[in-house]
């Protein structure tokens, strides 16, 4: 509103005057500028990125140990940057400049929680991307050993207390190329993730069974498995 009142007000101006200072402004190009009503610059912005999504929440029991609550949230997507894992730069050798992760949290309510994640192409996964890997943050084992040195699955366990998550990150390696200077993050949003043989490993590995998730989906083939979109 108050540029409308701006605008007004130098109408009412050139009304008034039309008979001198009209005529004066013509022949002054100076004084027409300085009764020009404010130019507005409107500052551009850019949409800041998206934050932590939760892509799962699901109750789990067991007959013997009772209910637990375990929830999955994606994080952003990271460029030129390492997942951050004590010595997997060593253990894996890669160019930390043409990588891009996503880091997925595995939250829940009780311990001795472990299972296997894995990520699956979808229908609109390019077929010229890099390998894609899985790699579970404390890991008993040295990181990529095997052949394949990214592989699509990992599995988690949790032994530190009432409460915890546990951290996988699914690293694209060659995302950043010089024809693809920004890196590949649209394609996280095609790759699905399956969390599965989810089980009490402080009590001889005893099955969890899945309620019907608040958030996510069971998948179509197990019932006590989580199949979700990395989006």
């Amino acid at each position: 509103m108050r540029g409308l009142r701006v605008v007004g007000a130098a109408a009412a101006v050139l009304v008034t005057t039309a008979g001198c200072g009209f005529a004066s402004a013509l022949a002054d190009p100076q004084a027409a500028q300085s009764d020009a009503p404010p130019t507005v610059v409107v500052p551009t912005t850019t949409a800041p990125p998206p934050g932590p999504v939760t892509l799962a929440a699901v109750d789990l029991s067991t007959a013997r140990l009772g209910s637990d609550h375990l929830t999955v949230v994606r994080g952003v997507t990271q460029t030129n940057l390492v997942p951050g894992i004590v010595g997997w730069r060593d253990d894996c050798g890669v160019d930390s400049a043409g990588l891009q992760y996503v880091a997925v949290t595995i939250g829940f309510g009780g311990s001795d929680v472990a299972g296997h994640l894995t990520v699956e192409p979808g229908p609109d996964t390019p077929a010229d991307i890099a390998p894609v890997g899985v790699f579970f943050d404390g890991a008993d084992e040295p990181y990529c050993q095997d052949d394949p040195p990214f592989q699509p699955t990992d599995t988690f366990w949790w032994h530190g207390g009432p409460d915890g998550d546990v951290t996988a990150y699914i690293v694209l390696r060659d995302a950043v190329t010089p024809a693809t200077p920004e890196g590949r993050a649209e394609v996280f949003s095609t790759l699905s993730i399956r969390i599965d043989a989810l089980r009490v490993h402080g009590a001889g590995d005893q099955p969890f069974q899945l309620a019907t998730p608040s958030i996510g989906a069971l998948c179509a083939d197990d019932p006590d498995a989580l199949c979700v979109p990395l989006t």
